[in-house]
């Protein structure tokens, strides 16, 4: 239903409560401690990826500095009995780059120091999750973080040089490579393409 949000940050507490306003509404979010550290407080305005999660008798959006940590967010909570807390606390913890080391070099130990996942649980998001990680995007680079699209544009250009069959580190390491700021997913796409022959 959401893809992302883009407004001006009202507030923003410890415990990864931030109230973000889009056009003079005023949308509740919860974000990781990763998140957190890259919102800015001083008026400016920010894009925030997120995700509606519907329970019973609430409806709680999740907002993530990146499209590559919404995608973690999405691939831990596709583990039976791993809810949105757990996945959120996971992401505090480690973040996007520690969580893809550790699910591919299958390190239970790091993923049981994280408050609220037991040995099962680290066990059981290792082995459900080591092969599809790869799969996930990897943060964008600095390079392309200064693109307006920024984060997305990057995103779906590594979605596709996946779909052609390239590596998930290989399509990176090709768009990090290529990006300049400005430029669209399929300018990003050709240069990298272009970069990968």
């Amino acid at each position: 239903m959401y893809d992302f949000l883009r407004g001006i940050p009202a507030s923003l507490d410890t415990g990864g409560r931030l109230a973000l306003d889009v056009g003079g509404v005023g949308y509740s979010l919860r974000v990781s401690d990763h998140t957190r550290r890259h919102i800015p407080l001083d008026g400016r305005q920010v894009t925030v990826s997120v995700r509606l999660v519907v329970r019973e008798d609430d409806l709680i959006l999740y907002g993530f500095h990146d499209p590559a940590e919404r995608a973690c967010f999405d691939l831990l909570t596709s583990v039976q009995q791993v809810g949105p807390a757990v996945a959120m606390a996971v992401l505090s913890a480690l973040g996007v780059e520690e969580l893809r080391r550790a699910l591919a070099t299958r390190d239970v130990a790091a993923l049981k120091r994280v408050k609220g996942v037991g040995a099962k649980t680290a066990e059981r998001l290792v082995l459900e999750l080591a092969d599809k990680i790869e799969g996930n995007p990897a943060p964008a680079g600095p390079a392309a973080a200064n693109a307006p699209a920024g984060a997305q544009a990057v995103e779906e250009a590594q979605r596709a040089l996946i779909v052609l069959g390239f590596g998930a580190k290989e399509a990176a390491d090709a768009l990090a490579k290529s990006a300049r700021p400005g430029m669209a997913a399929e300018e990003l796409l050709r240069a990298a393409l272009a970069a990968l022959r």
